[in-house]
């Protein structure tokens, strides 16, 4: 029937089979936050610390957007620009090295009507933490524009050990919520990953493992390490979170 939105299983089952995500969010639940959020066909989206790329990719072929992803390790970038080549997408497809300290300078204020922040990277990659990446993503964003991330958080009460382990930058979910909130965003949908998701990611990175593919400096593997030990504790969990750049 012409005009009917396509539903969340003829998306994903019209993109390529290998969805390399190494984030236990994964390639169903960026695409359902995606139409959720109902972001239009050409949007022009940002990719914080893309990884390997598999957002920007699956974000180009399935909506038609126009994809700037940067990230600071030269393999990933090629891993991604691969990728999007062999999908048909180069064209549609950025990919920069960027570091950090420099990315909230490097893009025009206002010019991305999406900014995706999966794996923790945008509370990892900016001065000042999830505060500072929150900060720079309502700057890069246009009125009305969508922010889709994902971080690792603390349901309820921590143990110590758990904030030993994890570090001082975990935050409870309600505090979570609350920094986006704060930062000048309206909540569409917040959700934590599932099982299914969980398992998932273990079966990506060890098929990346098999593929011998370069997976990251030592900050970035230990945070891979974190990520996947945090399955095993019900202290911690995995929320992934869409939301609007607010009018307020």
């Amino acid at each position: 029937m012409a005009g009917t939105t396509p539903s969340l299983e003829s998306i994903v089952g019209n993109l390529a089979p290998e969805a390399y995500y190494q984030s236990p969010g994964g390639r169903r639940t960026l695409i359902a936050m995606a139409m959720v959020a109902g972001i239009p066909r050409g949007s022009k989206v940002l990719d914080v610390q893309c990884g390997i790329g598999s957002a920007s990719v699956d974000l180009a072929e399935a909506y038609d957007a126009m994809v700037t992803a940067f990230d600071d390790y030269a393999p990933y970038l090629a891993f991604g620009k691969q990728q999007a080549s062999s999908r048909g997408v180069a064209k549609k497809t950025s990919f920069r090295a960027v570091a950090g300290e420099d990315a909230s300078t490097a893009f025009p204020a206002g010019s991305f009507n999406v900014v995706l922040g999966l794996g923790g990277g945008l509370s990892d990659t900016l001065p000042g933490g999830l505060a500072g990446g929150l900060a720079a993503t309502n700057d890069w964003l246009a009125p009305g524009g969508v922010l889709i991330l994902g971080d690792l958080v603390t349901p309820g009460p921590t143990s110590d050990l758990m904030q030993i382990v994890f570090g001082e930058s975990l935050m409870s979910e309600q505090d979570y919520l609350k920094g986006v909130d704060e930062a000048g965003f309206d909540l569409i949908l917040a959700v934590r990953s599932s099982s299914a998701d969980w398992d998932q990611m273990a079966n990506t990175m060890n098929l990346l493992r098999e593929r011998d593919l370069d997976l990251g400096p030592d900050d970035e593997r230990q945070r891979q390490r974190l990520t996947t030990a945090a399955r095993n504790h019900p202290e911690i969990a995995y929320l992934n979170v869409a939301a609007r750049k607010s009018n307020r």
